[in-house]
């Protein structure tokens, strides 16, 4: 027989299980109720139940099942004169609502998770036959029982469907010992696997990857060390969430509290972590795999897996205490899956493709994976958080849609086996329309900016670690920090992990701080490459060939960025061969004779991946870079590189791509400072990019550059270009989207801020706008906002709504918007046979969510598709905006998922 813990459940799973004990013991004729006034009924059953088994007259009647959960147990003693206090307050219940004619139970039958003490006369289970005895014949009652704990421990050995479905919650001790009496022989010993790789994972996942060559291997950084929860916003938190300001990692873990199994009506649930460059997403994604990993083998003997396992498990569970991080009541086993790596596997496997085989032969314990069945069995008896990390890794459309296809099916097949799954999504809101809704309901979080005590308290964590055996470089990184975080110019710079990483690694060196992003890598990059210039003036090629080995960094950054764009190589590399081929290409260009060129490309290879190690290598001979944005700054240089028509002509062209955004971004960073004469060339290739081709005027892709050029405070020294962008970057207001994205309501507000004529162009824009259409977010931003404006703004606000209510577009079914779009593009463009094409694909969509099927945006491969997609939009934004602004998001997934840098490979 075994032992459970009855006390670690909450109130409602326990409520739950008992239920689904008591339609195994008396028939699917009991009847439950879930939360909320019951008329003091958990369950109940009307007729003939075979109970109490081997008595000799079994029940045959109405009866009431009461649940009982003792949430704080303290003795034996006191936990059943609780549990007897509340049977004769329940009684008492009954004997009122038989007083005034309401029909009472002729059984009665608790259930309660405390243990009843068998001392005659005076125990718990005596004392309970006599309250009930002595009630029986005032309420008419016919048969009564209890089931304590050691009743309902005798029921959960017997039923084991019941057992296995609440096994994580009620087993205890070393739970790894008990699997094999508890399941199959082979989930057991899968579950035993599935622990070593939990094991497995918390050390090799456990360092922060920072990009940061100017330390060794040895002073490597540790999540245990400076992991942190990240602010966020969500939209509609669920009942119960904890007040405040929202935290990521407490939010999510909170959230997957709850039973997410199908069998309690609530099925697979996601959390999707947006956040933009640096800002953490897939840190605390990882900080939430390791709290649920420190929470499953918090109660095995971790020192059976050796040192290094047990110094990983103390030191992250530890940090998570220090960071206000709980650990999790639910012990889910976690496991992380890498999209960039899927999207490469699903574009390069011909036939279908399975999520669930590609998680079982990634999961490689001993040299063998695991196996897909048996990997199943297990997600049925055991809850799982399964993060997938990195959507925006995944930028060819079509694999990314085969990608959430894949998704969607194995969500399906876990609904099917009643597994308990939380899934943790992350991704960058470029580009991000909402896909992983299509897959099972998700929440959002939107990661915000640090505020400067947060930015403060990282920074601490960090400088603690780096500066440990010297206190006086300590004391002085916080003062400039401290200074840093306050100076408007550099505040704006330390508002993310990463920003907060780089500026406390300039502020060792004591360099001047930087005021723009682009500076903030380039004076960080500039920063680690001196670290190893005084390191050793045996490498003296550090300093006689640093130009060679810039263009090394550049060409690799730019290669690598075109490359995972491509469809099956989102998780490209580049060879040692490759990569030597760049430096004999330039060497030779310099003037090297063949020789010489590779005998100097062999040592700058060396000193490049060895000691200015941005570039890592994680499998042999093959180099990326560890942080993306590293790789986007050097891409960015890349392309700022040579004749100005051409770094126009390839901004213009990787214009409209989210993959390439934050790259172009940062390119127009060192463009502004390093060829001011470019400025008003490159503020024209955002402001005027949206007439240049029909479809862009609905899709606004431009305007979008403009906005996040202007949210990345380009041009803050030139008033005309600021002008300009937020002008652009107005017009998107003119979508008929049901709800703002927050990106636009920060474009705004931080117009509404700036001193000038900036702040009446945002309200002259929302203006104009929103007289055009009553169900545009124009409108909607002038009918919802009230704070957050000067006094003249909010005054200007009333003059310019002018009586003007917002319309909601009314939102329909997402299969029912495929259907109603296709019929108006036959209405509109019927005649043109490629049109017709897609109306097809639309009609053949079977969810029609967010994201574009294949099959879609193979139709849209044709221009004249596009042209009366975008005809059809504009004829029914006024009077159908919910489908005209599901044609918009079609346009925005083909045109900015569209692969742009080929050139570049």
């Amino acid at each position: 027989m075994g032992h459970y813990d009855l006390n670690r459940m909450g109130w409602q799973q326990f409520e739950h299980m008992v239920q689904a004990l008591a339609k195994a013991e008396l028939g699917n004729g009991v009847r439950t109720f879930g939360s909320g006034p019951d008329g003091q009924r958990d369950a109940t059953f009307d007729g003939p139940v075979q109970f109490p088994i081997g008595s000799s007259s079994t029940w045959n009647g109405y009866g009431v099942i009461q649940i009982k959960h003792h949430e704080k147990p303290t003795t034996t003693t006191a936990d059943w004169k609780w549990f007897i206090d509340e049977v004769r307050s329940e009684l008492r219940g009954w004997a009122g609502k038989k007083r005034i004619g309401k029909r009472g139970p002729e059984y009665l039958l608790f259930a309660t998770n405390v243990s009843l003490s068998g001392v005659e006369d005076t125990g718990g289970k005596d004392q309970f036959e006599l309250l009930l005895n002595n009630a029986a014949a005032d309420l008419g009652l016919k048969g009564w029982f209890v089931w304590d704990y050691s009743e309902i421990r005798t029921m959960l050995d017997q039923h084991s469907a019941v057992r296995q479905r609440y096994l994580e919650l009620i087993v205890t001790g070393d739970f790894l010992v008990q699997l094999e009496a508890l399941l199959s022989e082979t989930t057991a010993l899968e579950a035993e696997r599935l622990a070593g790789h939990a094991v497995a994972e918390l050390i090799t996942r456990q360092w922060v990857r920072t990009g940061d060559a100017g330390y060794s291997d040895a002073s490597k950084v540790r999540l245990a060390d400076i992991a942190i929860d990240l602010p966020c916003t969500l939209k509609d938190p669920p009942i119960g969430l904890s007040a405040g300001r929202l935290m990521a990692a407490r939010t999510t873990i909170e959230i997957g509290e709850r039973i997410l199994s199908s069998e309690e009506g609530a099925g697979p649930r996601g959390v999707v972590l947006v956040g933009g460059p640096g800002q953490g997403k897939s840190t605390i994604a990882q900080v939430i795999a390791h709290a649920y990993r420190v929470a499953f083998l918090r109660d095995t003997d971790i020192t059976r897996y050796g040192a290094n396992a047990k110094h990983a498990f103390d030191g992250l569970r530890d940090r998570l205490e220090t960071a206000a991080i709980p650990v999790p009541g639910r012990r889910r086993w976690p496991i992380v899956v890498e999209l960039a790596k899927v999207g490469t596997s699903i574009a390069r496997d011909e036939g279908s493709f399975s999520l669930l085989r590609y998680i079982a032969d990634s999961i490689v314990v001993e040299g063998k994976s695991a196996d897909a069945a048996a990997l199943l069995d297990w997600l049925r008896n055991w809850p799982s958080c399964l993060v997938l990390d990195g959507l925006d890794e995944v930028p060819d459309a079509k694999v990314r849609a085969k990608l959430i296809d894949a998704i969607s099916a194995l969500v399906s097949e876990l609904s099917a086996q009643r597994a308990d799954v939380l899934v943790v999504a992350t991704t960058r809101p470029q580009g991000y329309r909402g896909e992983f809704g299509d897959a099972l309901p998700c929440q959002q979080l939107e990661l915000l900016e640090l505020t400067e005590d947060e930015a403060l308290n990282y920074s601490e964590a960090l400088t603690a670690v780096r500066t440990a055996e010297d206190p006086d470089l300590a004391t002085q990184v916080t003062e400039r920090l401290i200074t840093a975080v306050h100076e408007r110019v550099t505040q704006r710079l330390m508002t993310t992990p990463l920003q907060v990483t780089i500026m406390t690694a300039l502020a060792e060196d004591a360099v001047d701080l930087p005021s723009d992003r682009y500076e903030l890598f380039d004076r960080y990059y500039r920063v680690v490459y001196e670290r190893e210039l005084s390191k050793s003036e045996a490498f003296v090629e550090l300093r006689t060939h640093r130009q060679h080995i810039d263009h090394l960094h550049e060409q690799a950054g730019v290669k690598l960025q075109a490359r995972t764009e491509q469809p099956g190589k989102s998780d490209a590399v580049l060879t040692k061969t490759e990569i030597g081929r760049i430096l004999r290409r330039r060497l030779k260009a310099a003037g090297f004779d063949e020789a010489e060129s590779d005998t100097i490309a062999d040592k700058l290879l060396r000193l490049s991946t060895e000691r200015v190690v941005m570039l890592v290598s994680r499998r042999p001979a093959k180099f990326e870079f560890e942080v993306r944005s590293l790789q986007e700054y050097m891409a960015a240089r890349a392309l700022t590189d040579g004749a100005d028509d051409t770094i126009l002509a390839n901004l213009r062209h990787l214009a409209p791509s989210s993959h390439w955004r934050n790259a172009w971004l940062l390119a127009a960073g060192r463009l502004v400072k390093r060829r001011e004469h470019l400025t008003d060339e490159l503020v024209k290739i955002a402001t005027e990019y949206d007439m240049a081709v029909a479809e862009s005027l609905v899709t606004t892709l431009g305007a979008s550059l403009a906005a996040d050029l202007y949210l990345d405070n380009l041009g803050v020294e030139f008033p005309n270009v600021r002008r300009a962008l937020l002008g652009s970057a107005m017009t998107q207001f003119a979508e008929t989207a049901p709800e703002l994205p927050r990106a636009l309501s920060d474009l705004v507000s931080l117009a509404l801020t700036q001193s000038g004529r900036e702040a009446a162009i945002a309200l002259e824009a929302l203006h104009e706008l929103s007289r055009k259409n009553l169900s545009n977010l124009a409108t909607k931003y002038l009918s919802d906002r009230k704070d957050g404006m000067s006094p003249v703004a909010k005054q200007a606000r009333t003059t310019l709504t002018e009586g003007r209510k917002y319309v909601k577009p009314s939102e329909q079914t997402p299969r029912a918007r495929a259907q109603m779009l296709a019929r108006q593009l036959v209405r509109f463009a019927g005649d043109i046979p490629e049109a017709l094409v897609l109306v097809e694909r639309l009609n053949d969509t079977i969810g029609g969510g967010a994201g574009a099927s294949v099959g879609i945006l193979q139709a849209l491969d044709q221009a004249p598709a596009r042209a009366a997609l975008d005809r059809t939009i504009n004829a029914i934004s006024h009077t159908q905006p919910d489908t005209a602004h599901y044609g918009v998001s079609l346009l925005r997934q083909y045109a900015t998922r569209t692969l742009r840098g080929q050139a570049f490979s």
